[in-house]
């Protein structure tokens, strides 16, 4: 059974009104687009994009009926792209047996292929993935701007296509899904750069920017009226509380150098003192760089302030020390509690801050013999803070918050005479056991490691 990719109107073309040769299309929260065709043969050809739709062919040849071929189908191509222009297509895919599933366009422009058929085996592209949406299969790739709802029809032929690759030949599932750009060729070499991309990156990429404009990315409170947002102050963590001295800001400001200075100077350093970092210092950093400044109270969501920008001051990062060594301090994970400046220990935590500090010098390349970091600062995002009025872009904004937070604490520890280093990658799972804390509603996302100086 041949498998047809039908064009027709979406649901935001709310109906078509036709005088002679003057169109007017009724779109949703838009006003109507008027228009005017060049032959009754041309708008009969857009009336066909009504209802079930039709084939790319037959509109070509209901175009024709005024003119010539080639005419017909450069005046359909050039309606079709105005119309996808406006992502007011959407498309089926269907055989003798009735619909296979359904084709949305996710950014506007997007149109499938229209030129002839490759000739080699083509495989499903290594970007696409399926899912389950709202009780539907869901294949999307992060190099295609579309999105395919298969019905169980559909799935079951999906899944000959994955078998093993396929040539696309018409009138195949493989060939409707190199048009809609789901599929790759196996012998062509894939380009170096689109090679440096891995799945997990595009996909974010693509998700969290307005580079698929039928998705809403931003400040939707989506949310808001289904439950509360989580808590600005985080409650207390249970465990032995220890306040942390009062820092005084005046004797920062007389000790502290001119910024340019401290940028010049501030570079990653792997190797550390023979002596521990001293509890006062822990403070003052943690003080510098991680304390709540402020707290605003709201009727839609309370929020605070801290020394570095996030945005929309909801400020969604927590602080944990895994300390291996610290005068003052015995081995353990802390969380730091910013509102009141103090650490809280958390029970039965020593052997894991050895870990996520064995952790953090693996991340920074030490060699087995050499000196860890005195402490590994672990910033956890609480994410569902920021997914509450963030829709499509928590996690990247969490992720671009954890940089602000490198770079002040780089100046911070620079400015202090410490060692620090922000680590590439880490193992949240360490910070899972330590606090007993579902990972779903925090996780930690980054380490910084931090010691004193020792000779080069």
């Amino acid at each position: 059974m041949a498998i047809e990719l039908l064009y027709r109107f979406n649901a935001d073309v709310l109906s078509i009104r036709r005088e002679g040769n003057r169109i007017a299309l009724d779109v949703r929260d838009h006003r109507p687009i008027g228009f005017t065709v060049a032959s009754a043969s041309h708008g009969d050809a857009i009336e066909a994009l009504c209802g079930d739709g039709t084939t790319l062919s037959r509109l070509d040849g209901i175009a024709t009926a005024s003119g010539t071929s080639a005419a017909a189908a450069r005046a359909v191509r050039y309606y079709l792209e105005r119309f996808a222009f406006g992502r007011l297509l959407d498309w089926r895919l269907a055989d003798s047996d009735g619909v296979l599933g359904t084709v949305t366009a996710l950014a506007g422009r997007y149109r499938p292929e229209t030129g002839e058929l490759p000739a080699g085996s083509q495989r499903l592209c290594r970007f696409a993935y399926v899912r389950q949406a709202d009780g539907e299969a869901v294949l999307e790739s992060g190099s295609a701007r579309a999105r395919v709802i298969l019905n169980g029809r559909g799935l079951a032929l999906l899944a000959d296509v994955l078998a093993s690759p396929a040539v696309a030949a018409p009138g195949s599932l493989a060939a409707a899904l190199w048009r809609l750009g789901f599929l790759e060729a196996c012998e062509t070499p894939e380009p170096d750069g689109r090679r440096c991309w891995e799945f997990q990156d595009l996909l974010m990429h693509e998700a969290s920017r307005n580079n698929r404009d039928a998705v809403a990315v931003g400040g939707t409170y989506r949310f808001e009226n289904r439950f509360p947002s989580p808590p600005a102050i985080k409650p207390a963590m249970p465990g032995q509380r220890i306040e942390l001295d009062r820092v005084d800001p005046a004797v920062i400001r007389r000790a502290s150098q001119a910024v340019d200075d401290v940028q010049a100077r501030r570079r990653s350093i792997r190797r550390y003192a023979a002596e521990p970092v001293s509890r006062a210092a822990v403070g003052e950093f943690l003080w510098r760089t991680c304390r709540t400044t402020a707290f605003i109270e709201s009727s839609r969501q309370d929020i605070i302030s801290r020394p570095y920008p996030a945005g929309g001051s909801i400020n969604e990062l927590e602080f944990y020390l895994a300390v291996r060594r610290c005068s003052g301090l015995e081995p353990a994970v802390y969380h730091y509690d910013s509102h009141g400046h103090a650490l809280v220990r958390l029970a039965d935590s020593e052997r894991i801050a050895g870990k996520i500090v064995e952790r953090s010098g693996m991340a920074m390349g030490l060699a087995e013999g050499d000196q860890k970091p005195d402490l590994t600062v672990v910033i956890a995002s609480r994410l569902p803070r920021l997914a509450w009025k963030y829709q499509g872009m928590a996690y990247r904004a969490s992720l671009m918050n954890a940089g602000v937070i490198f770079h002040l604490m780089y100046m911070v520890a620079t400015d202090m005479g410490l060692a620090p280093c922000a680590n590439g990658t880490g193992d949240s799972r360490l910070l899972e056991q330590a606090t007993g804390l579902d990972r779903f509603d925090e996780t930690a996302i980054a380490e910084f490691a931090l010691g004193i100086p020792g000779a080069r």
